[in-house]
């Protein structure tokens, strides 16, 4: 009987354990794929039933505040400040209004805008203020002439967007987006801080607190609607930390309310929301603690 050398036999039992480790590599490799793929398609469904569910609680609050009368029996809410609901078990913060406390892009003086634009930006940032007013200026404006800091058709160009200023009035909110030095950050700012500092109002009133200025956006400093049209900001968490973050103008038409614009839009809030509901915790707590004394 013929023996195979040693070496040869060696070297046959390496090729084999070569193959069977690349075999392993490639069936982990297959698995991991599968599992990222699953996961994908299950985040990818998660995600779409947390839209559903956001969407689905804006749509109650709608419902819900579409009556001249307030729907709260206990009057949460009626002082214009922000407070917890929860539609559908889902958590949420809103804040029902009207837009008589904001100045009207499209009758207000010029002189208005400016000095609106010049305290929400702050005395760090004059010039950058007096280039988003002039912009905005020239936008409703029905001439081609340009403000000392603003922009008209040939500057738009010049920036390369594929469009001009309107000349006039403001047909929506978000059209304020279009005009040029206006950014995402100035228009919506960060709706969590402006709720955390809503919330701590109560704070400053019993004096546990130092005061805080509220901070202001042009969303929130700024309307094109009439002085009784209710605008209703909804924060709706979602997955982890993210939110969406909306506000719905509704007008009377034909007798009844009816929602004339909407504007929303995607956040994360980087530390959560647990400190909304402390503060929110609180507030309650010292509104209650007043009233009783009252």
């Amino acid at each position: 009987m013929t023996r195979k050398p040693a070496g040869r036999r060696r070297k046959s039992d390496g090729s084999v354990l070569v193959m069977v480790l690349w075999l392993l590599v490639l069936v982990g490799f297959l698995a991991g794929q599968y599992v990222a793929h699953n996961r994908e398609k299950a985040d990818i469904a998660q995600n779409a039933w947390t839209a559903f569910r956001q969407r689905q609680a804006v749509s109650s609050i709608i419902q819900l505040f579409s009556a001249d009368a307030w729907p709260l029996a206990d009057g949460t809410g009626m002082d214009g400040h922000w407070f917890r609901l929860f539609p559908d078990d889902i958590q949420l913060w809103a804040r029902v209004d009207k837009e008589s406390q904001r100045i009207n892009l499209n009758t207000a003086p010029d002189g208005e805008i400016k000095q609106k634009t010049a305290l929400m930006m702050g005395d760090n940032f004059q010039r950058e203020a007096d280039a988003v007013s002039d912009c905005i200026l020239d936008w409703r404006d029905t001439d081609d002439l340009t403000r000392m800091h603003g922009a008209e058709e040939k500057d738009y160009k010049a920036r390369g967007l594929n469009y001009r200023p309107a000349n006039g009035p403001f047909n929506v909110m978000s059209e304020l987006l279009l005009v040029m030095g206006v950014t995402p950050e100035l228009f919506w700012g960060d709706p969590v801080e402006l709720i955390a500092t809503d919330l701590g109002r109560y704070y400053v009133q019993s004096g546990n607190g130092a005061q805080t200025q509220t901070p202001m956006t042009l969303s929130e400093g700024f309307t094109i609607y009439s002085t009784e049209c209710k605008r209703i900001s909804l924060l709706v968490p979602g997955s982890e930390t993210g939110y969406l973050y909306t506000n719905i103008f509704m007008a009377k038409e034909s007798g009844r309310l009816a929602v004339v614009d909407r504007l929303q839009f995607l956040g994360v809030a980087e530390a959560g929301f647990d400190r909304l509901i402390e503060l929110e915790s609180e507030s309650r707590g010292l509104e209650a603690r007043g009233k009783k004394r009252s």
